[in-house]
């Protein structure tokens, strides 16, 4: 059990009724909170924390007091991580004071019509249901303030077809539908709207979304983008673009303003043989970090190239890719500007000095003219030879040191 008490600042209460054994070790310890709550000489409250699981009814109405005493004494900060979901005050959700609430409850939340969170600035919700789209569109659009959103959802409505965030004032963003990816899960047919013009930061982990339609975000600087192909997902048609391929990169034309870009593929099938769209141009990309999971290995390492000629300006590039079925057959004739001008830094992790593997390698070099470090991760048992024969490939950079990690 873990108890700090600060009579005019913090409550904190972690897995204390589940550490207490006897019944009525439990009763004393509610007794004790009681009091301290609804102690008439403490004025103010800026902190609550309760961490707990239970299953009985009594507790729930008395987290319920606990709760609204916290407001009354214009908590701050409410921090609640509960299983099931409690009875929630009402006027929680139109407080004067909180300015940060975090929610990690698995189970329906009923969000009421009314809400006024004039202060809000940092909202988590874990492990939450809705029982309809409506209320997390009223729930998130009622934050004025809000400045950190995280939704970490299980479960989405069924008859819900648009998860719409809506926020001109939102500077953090994190999106995760991770629990969602089960096997009754055929399609995740939903259209994600995020209209947060002056988003900094944004993460997304998750299935492919039916569509996305993404605010111009001239202020973000940092995106890690986790994208899973379903099972389910026909196979892909060389003669016409799926439709997994045209969101994916619907999605990274809403992000395309965005610094430093982290993209990990997942189940790449359909998703890395994309055609990239013409128009696809990250000119603000200074740092991208490209992996692949699952050991796939029929991509083509020309993708990797044409991803590059949308980076003209970017200076930082990590690689964590499978060996490819495919090589450099078919490069485009333009070498990526990137490559000509800025880009000084190259990692590639998993190297197991495969044919096509080093094929990409000697394009780097032969084309990187101020490249700095060539970074590579391999086997200890490999490097000898991987050495002699990196020491063999012609380096357009003068300066540039190969690295073995």
């Amino acid at each position: 059990m873990e108890i700090s008490t600060c009579f005019y600042d913090c409550l904190d209460f972690q897995y204390c009724l589940s550490s207490i054994y006897s019944r009525l070790g439990a009763v004393n310890f509610n007794n004790f909170v009681d009091r301290l709550l609804f102690f008439p000489n403490l004025i103010t409250l800026e902190y609550f924390r309760l961490y707990e699981n239970s299953s009985r009814e009594d507790e729930y109405l008395r987290l319920y007091g606990w709760i609204s005493a916290a407001l009354w004494r214009g908590v701050k900060e409410i921090d609640i991580r509960y299983t099931p979901l409690p009875l929630l005050p009402t006027f929680l959700f139109t407080s004067q004071s909180l300015v940060t609430l975090k929610l990690d409850i698995d189970d329906d939340m009923k969000v009421p019509c009314k809400i006024c969170l004039p202060n809000l600035k940092t909202l988590h919700l874990k492990n939450l249901k809705f029982s309809d789209g409506e209320s997390i569109y009223r729930l998130i659009s009622s934050c004025l303030a809000l400045e950190d959103l995280v939704m970490d959802l299980s479960e989405l409505p069924k008859d819900m077809s648009e998860l719409n965030i809506y926020s001109f004032s939102l500077k953090r963003l994190a999106l995760n539908f991770v629990e969602m990816l089960t096997d009754s899960l055929i399609d995740f047919n939903y259209t994600i709207v995020i209209n947060a013009p002056n988003l900094v930061y944004l993460k997304y982990d998750g299935p492919i979304a039916e569509s996305y339609c993404l605010s111009t975000m001239n202020s973000l600087e940092k995106a890690d983008v986790v994208v899973h192909q379903l099972d389910d997902e026909p196979s892909y048609d060389v003669n016409r673009e799926s439709g997994a391929t045209a969101t994916i990169s619907n999605l990274l034309c809403g992000i395309c303003n965005v610094k430093s870009l982290s993209l990990t593929i997942v189940q790449p099938e359909t998703l890395i043989r994309m055609p990239l769209e013409p128009v696809l141009q990250f000119h603000k990309l200074v740092e991208l970090k490209l992996e692949i999971l699952n050991e796939y290995r029929h991509w083509q390492g020309t993708w990797v190239i044409q991803l590059l000629c949308c980076a003209p300006n970017l200076e930082t590039l990590h690689l964590g890719l499978p060996v490819p079925h495919r090589g450099f057959e078919s490069l485009p004739e333009e070498v990526p500007p990137c490559l000509i001008f800025h880009l000084k830094e190259i990692k590639i992790k998993y190297f197991e000095g495969n044919e096509h593997m080093f094929e990409m390698i000697g394009y780097f070099l032969n084309h990187a003219s101020v490249l700095e470090a060539l970074m590579i991760g391999t086997e200890k048992d490999e490097e000898l030879s991987i050495v002699r024969k990196l020491l063999r490939l012609p380096r357009n950079s003068k300066q540039c040191r190969v690295l073995l990690l």
